[in-house]
């Protein structure tokens, strides 16, 4: 008499075969597997930008998040590529199921981003026409002057050196921008990369 399997029982086996076969692959690459009974989940966290200009990968920016473990990290991250970031915006950042790496899916906007004051909160100095407002040092030293030119206000700061400094990001924003040097000539200085973006770059 043979000893015969039912055709259920054996298909059962083959599939129970067929799926250790799988568990034991190696992922592939930059895919994250997600083990036989774990829910596929996205941890989603909130980040903060630190710069969007990478020298050599376009469309990355540097965010610092914490991750679900609580582990501080810093990295060059691929973004979405619909959204327009300023250092400093808080972004949500996340990884996908299927992916080793964090993404930048999602922007809120700068924390640092406050409602206007109240007017009835605000002091007000009204110039009359050819008056000039000076703020002195303690030994009577100009530091600033504001008067009011033909062409709209003139701000004066300082009356030999002056430094601007700033922390984290120095930004100069009009519509057009020009900076003009008599003889002392200019010096860019950095210790990073220097990044000159145009449509046209004029070199003379």
């Amino acid at each position: 008499m043979k000893n015969e399997r039912p055709d259920s029982t054996l298909r059962d086996l083959l599939e129970d075969a067929f799926e250790k076969a799988l568990d034991q692959e190696p992922a592939p690459s930059g895919v994250r597997r997600v083990e036989k009974g774990v829910a596929a989940t996205s941890a989603v966290v909130v980040g903060e930008v630190l710069d969007t200009h990478h020298p050599h990968l376009p469309g990355r920016v540097l965010v610092r998040w914490l991750d679900p473990d609580g582990a501080l990290l810093e990295r060059w991250l691929l973004r979405e590529r619909h959204l327009s970031l300023r250092a400093g915006d808080r972004v949500l950042v996340t990884l996908p199921v299927g992916l080793l790496e964090w993404v930048v899916s999602g922007a809120l906007g700068s924390e640092s981003s406050q409602p206007l004051p109240d007017e009835s909160n605000r002091s007000c100095v009204r110039l009359q026409p050819g008056e000039v407002l000076e703020v002195q040092s303690c030994e009577g030293a100009r530091l600033l002057t504001l008067r009011q030119g033909p062409d709209g206000p003139v701000l004066e700061l300082g009356s030999d050196n002056l430094e601007l400094s700033a922390a984290r990001t120095l930004r100069l924003r009009a519509d057009t921008v020009e900076i003009v040097s008599a003889h002392g000539g200019i010096d860019l200085r950095t210790d990073g990369d220097a990044v000159v973006r145009g449509r046209t770059i004029r070199l003379n």
